[in-house]
């Protein structure tokens, strides 16, 4: 690992600093934090100083350029992807121990990704990495601390023309109100509001856009289920569920199915009226659910299962 740390902070290859990080970032989800935790400082540090274009494989004369490299904007790409999956990776690992001052650090760092005028992989790339930090650290150090920048950041970025910046927006923006219910109740209409259009807009897309479309579509409609989740009492979980009932399974994403099934187990924990509002709805969304083999999780397909068979459907 602190070999790995070292060619983050002194290589100038940027070629060298991306495999660096790929591999970095396997190795901490194999060794857990308490051998992270002693050298966590030195790699956020040099984590930041990459985001920023301040490590030396971005300011200075690497190999990649010695070599008369012409695809060094591809270099730049791989290298910053594999930045922000090891961002990711160090939060999953670290949790709170990471501290505040670090991700902060990393929430600024990766804030200049995020501005209209970045290519849309770059701002693709900003709204995954927020979203990211968003379900790995604590609250009070993403989701509670950030809320206020996050929440209309995610939400301008609903409206982007790119639908890879569409998906991970209404990914971070369910992810966010779910980790943070109690700011989020006073924004949780304007939410659904920038969601909504990407449902709609996958509805009438033409076939070349389609699949993407249908992608950020199924984030859309998960986040809205992750609102709801959040906050079951006081969300509007008898308009989403009239929303999202019709359009199970997910395809595009069919991970996102889990996330359904568990709002609709926490509406009936809490005997929810809106669970027996759509009863039929629900009984025939899970049912095509589990027969097509779209919930991939075996805790939410067991969870499926249990619960078609309390509101009396048969079992899959």
């Amino acid at each position: 690992m602190g070999l790995l740390a070292r060619l983050l902070s002194e290589d100038t290859a940027k070629s060298v600093v991306a495999v660096a990080c790929e591999s970095l970032n396997e190795l901490v989800q194999d060794v857990g934090p308490a051998a992270l935790l002693p050298r966590l400082p030195a790699i956020v540090e040099a984590t930041v100083a990459l985001a920023t274009n301040a490590a030396p494989c971005q300011t200075l004369l690497g190999a990649d350029e010695e070599d008369g490299d012409d695809d060094d904007g591809d270099h730049d790409n791989v290298l910053m992807d594999n930045v922000a999956d090891l961002c990711g990776g160090l939060c999953k690992v670290a949790g709170d121990k990471i501290g505040a001052d670090a991700a902060d650090a990393l929430f600024r760092a990766f804030s200049r990704f995020a501005q209209p005028g970045r290519p849309a992989s770059d701002r693709a790339m900003a709204m995954g990495c927020f979203a990211e930090l968003c379900v790995e650290l604590p609250p009070p150090l993403a989701a509670e601390r950030h809320f206020a920048t996050l929440q209309p950041l995610f939400s301008a970025a609903c409206r982007d023309p790119s639908p890879a910046v569409t998906r991970n927006a209404a990914f971070g923006l369910g992810a966010l109100c779910k980790a943070a219910p109690v700011p989020a109740r006073a924004v949780v209409a304007e939410a659904l509001q920038a969601l909504y259009p990407l449902v709609a807009k996958a509805d009438a897309a033409p076939e070349e856009r389609r699949s993407a479309d249908r992608a950020a579509a199924d984030n859309a409609l998960a986040a809205m289920c992750r609102i709801c989740a959040g906050d079951v009492a006081s969300a509007p979980c008898d308009q989403v569920l009239g929303l999202v009932l019709p359009q199970l399974p997910l395809l595009e994403d069919a991970g996102e199915n889990a996330t359904v099934v568990e709002l609709l187990v926490a509406l009936a924990a809490t005997g929810h009226a809106s669970l027996q509002t759509h009863a039929d709805a629900v009984r025939r969304a899970l049912a095509q659910c589990l027969q097509q083999e779209k919930i991939d999780e075996k805790l939410a397909r067991d969870q499926a299962m249990a619960l078609l068979q309390q509101l009396g459907g048969a079992p899959a």
